[in-house]
């Protein structure tokens, strides 16, 4: 991941968000607010374990879509974006920074490609769901 210690922190913040928006009542409203590729497919429960993943891997997780599937990148994204919104709530993040790629925002159907997959370094369970 890029930017490590910056994503790390973003990532803690938002966890931090995250226990809150459980204990008050606000979950699934904040899980569902924005319109992320293969994240906004997931169902609330799914969400929060992938949270949970994220959080606790953090600090080794790679973001890159050889390495880890579209919902390790989705949920680093919505995590990453939630905080940037707090920045910035006009705008749009900007968050490739902080990835290797962004293959998950591809449409579905065309990373299930071999040939889309072998060109773009995506790996073949990269669509597998969680």
């Amino acid at each position: 991941m890029h930017c490590r210690k910056i994503a790390t922190g973003m990532i803690e913040a938002t966890y931090d968000s995250y226990k809150y928006w459980k204990d008050n009542d606000e979950l699934s409203y904040e899980l569902n607010k924005y319109d992320i590729p293969v994240w906004s497919n997931m169902d609330d429960g799914v969400k929060c374990a992938a949270i949970e993943y994220v959080y606790k891997n953090r600090n080794e997780i790679e973001l890159h879509s050889n390495i880890v599937d579209a919902w390790v990148q989705a949920t680093a994204y919505f995590m990453l974006y939630d905080f940037a919104k707090i920045i910035a709530p006009d705008a749009r993040p900007e968050l490739e920074v902080f990835f290797d790629d962004l293959d998950f925002m591809v449409e579905d159907d065309i990373l299930q490609n071999r040939y889309i997959q072998e060109l773009l370094g995506i790996g073949s369970n990269f669509t597998e769901g969680f």
